[in-house]
């Protein structure tokens, strides 16, 4: 009974953990629905999502919708790709995959304004796409905009014949510094900016939602099975308990006929003793009395031996029957504790779902009552003005947002009140406004004043604290200035100041790899992610000398490096982390260069595991270096 509590236990915890991951993904899904809504025009896009899910019993074929939902992508430049190459409209739409299931959803969600596409596998009639040669590598075209991203068949194949994705590359910074050694008469294409995602800032997998929710349902199938075996174990228990009761009931019987044997043999001695004094008083036949009760006494023993017979195993059933009392009474206390736990549990439950149950019914009276107003709405403004072509042309160019309508209307009204205003106190109002004017204008120069002497106390306190900031930042330069020059070509670090914009002052960090170019701001525009690495590690070995901690912990940042610059980074860090009255450096990195050099200070830890974790540690506690580890480890 134990274990099956423990494993229903265990069920309600992966129960619990798998309701909370799926409520994480759905609440992703909302989401995506919600930027669709605002970004994509879908107004009813969670009517129509939701319908869907609700009715897929109805559909012949699986419906996948809508698209963005379906799209999975990890890269966000790739989304961005890919969100401004597609039309807006698809990423909103629904994909069926028979022609009834089509008409099913146009009859039902054609109001909401989602598009609807029927997809028919034309696989055989289809192109096959080109493969990036390797010429085409060189010019630093890595893919296709078909392989970005993973989707299921008919999502993807609707993708591409729509928007063409399996005839569109995606190359690198090297191909567009390339793209004019194109001759003019092979340039067929044209260049349009890349906006940032709108819709692609999050993806998920949909089959990792529906595996959970088959794992969830799974677990509560399990947890009702357990449930009805933990009860047919309470039903053993009372049985036990009956026959506990019943036994105790023997116990009792068998005590009460020890009582009236004993009794019994009280009385028997009793007329023992009183036959001897009637023998001895009459003194006649003393012989044939004195043989008789030598056989009664012999069968009285014989009885008496007998009842202690009876007696000894009926003691000995009496304690076997008391042990298995306890131990079955010790399993019913255990079982109850467990029993009130879990009553308590459900009990939490029960409110919890009852908590959720009216806030549920709560947000639906909310959303009834939203949706009436609207109609209301809808219905007087379409009862003061009809909407005709031209209203509905006027309507497409209006601001889609209301606090742009708003501001709108504002503009109108005062453009009209300015044309049509009749007031006959206006020169009243005038003279009033001349004077609020000529208020203004005083307090306009008691702020001036106010103005240039806060300046003024700005500048004296910047003259305190900008100086010493500046050889600060100078002592810095010279650092970093001199440790970039003996790994690559030149590097600069200044203050970017601002006058008195004292939020826009910050570090600029400018350095340059080649020869030929020129000093360019340290941005993921210009270096390459190994560049970025080695321009970090060198500013914070020059902020080594001018900065107290008690260690620093620099993670992976030699990985994207090419040897050559690993090497010398690993030497600059090498020789700053060793000096005198430095903090201790804790580099953490999956691999090293072979033949690095290492001061006295350095020390090289390496986490392993596993059955041949003994003889590499001998060779480690003698000194040896890391080729005599691995011997011992391969033999």
């Amino acid at each position: 009974m134990n274990t099956t509590e423990s494993q229903l236990a265990r069920e309600n915890e992966s129960l619990r953990r798998c309701s909370a991951r799926l409520q994480e993904m759905e609440s992703n899904n909302n989401k995506l629905l919600q930027r669709l809504k605002f970004n994509a025009g879908a107004d009813k896009i969670f009517e129509a999502y939701y319908w869907v899910q609700d009715n897929r019993s109805n559909f012949r074929k699986e419906v996948f919708g809508p698209v963005l939902l379906e799209v999975d992508i990890n890269d966000k430049l790739h989304g961005s790709y890919l969100e401004n190459h597609v039309p807006n409209y698809i990423w909103k739409a629904f994909i069926t995959q028979d022609a009834s299931d089509r008409d099913y959803l146009v009859k039902n969600i054609g109001d909401y304004g989602i598009p609807i596409l029927n997809y028919v596998d034309d696989k055989l009639q289809r192109k096959q796409p080109y493969n990036i040669t390797p010429e085409m590598e060189q010019l630093g075209i890595y893919s296709r905009l078909d392989q970005v991203f993973n989707a299921p068949p008919a999502v993807k194949d609707v993708l591409i014949s729509q928007a063409g994705l399996d005839s569109s590359y995606i190359g690198t910074d090297e191909s567009h510094r390339r793209a004019d050694q194109v001759s003019n008469g092979y340039m067929s294409a044209f260049v349009d900016a890349v906006g940032p995602p709108r819709l692609f800032t999050s993806n998920l997998d949909v089959s990792d939602i529906e595996k959970l929710r088959l794992q969830k349902e799974k677990h509560r199938e399990d947890i009702e099975s357990m449930t009805e075996a933990l009860k047919s174990l309470k039903k053993q228990q009372r049985q036990l308990e009956d026959e506990e009761a019943k036994i105790r009931k023997q116990k009792e019987e068998i005590i009460n006929t020890m009582r009236i044997q004993k009794k019994r043999q009280e009385e028997i001695h009793r007329h023992i003793r009183r036959r001897k004094l009637e023998d001895i008083s009459k003194e006649e036949d003393v012989e044939s009395n004195t043989r008789k009760l030598v056989d009664q006494v012999a069968n009285l023993n014989e009885m008496r031996f007998q009842a202690a017979i009876k007696l000894k195993n009926l003691l000995t059933e009496a304690v076997a029957l008391k042990w298995s009392y306890t131990v079955k009474n010790m399993a019913s206390i255990e079982l109850d504790a467990k029993i009130w736990e879990m009553e308590r549990d459900v009990k939490k439950l029960q409110k919890d779902a009852n908590q959720a149950a009216r806030k549920y019914d709560d947000c639906k009276t909310n959303s009834e009552e939203h949706r009436r107003r609207l109609i209301l709405a809808k219905q007087r403004a379409e009862s003061i003005a009809k909407i005709t072509e031209d209203l509905a042309k006027e309507f497409l160019v209006m601001p889609t947002t209301v606090e742009e309508l708003e501001a709108a209307m504002q503009d109108t009204e005062s453009e009209a009140n300015s044309m049509l205003f009749l007031n006959q106190n206006i020169l009243q109002e005038y003279q009033n406004r001349q004077q609020e004017i000529e208020s203004i204008s005083n307090k306009l120069k008691d702020d001036k004043d106010e103005y240039e002497r806060c300046c003024s106390e700005i500048e004296t306190v910047k003259g305190k604290w900008l100086p010493t900031l500046q050889t600060l930042v100078s002592r810095i330069n010279n650092t970093f200035s001199r440790n970039f020059q003996e790994m690559a070509v030149a590097g600069e670090v200044s203050l970017d100041e601002h006058g008195l914009d004292f939020d826009l002052y910050g570090i600029l960090i400018k350095v340059k790899f080649r020869q030929t170019s020129q000093l360019q701001v340290l941005s993921a525009h210009h270096q390459s992610g190994g560049e970025r690495s080695i321009s970090t590690i060198l500013y914070l070995v020059s902020l080594q000398d001018l900065t107290n901690c008690p260690f620093r912990v620099v993670d992976e940042i030699n990985q994207g490096m090419d040897p050559i610059n690993e090497r010398k980074m690993f030497q600059q860090l090498v020789r700053a982390a060793s000096q005198i009255n430095t903090p201790q450096c804790f580099l953490l990195t999956p691999k090293l260069l072979p033949d690095l050099e290492y001061s006295d200070a350095c020390s090289i830890l390496n986490i392993m595991n596993g059955p041949w974790i003994e003889e590499p540690a001998k060779v480690w506690s003698a000194g040896d270096c890391w080729r005599a580890v691995v011997s011992a480890a391969g033999h």
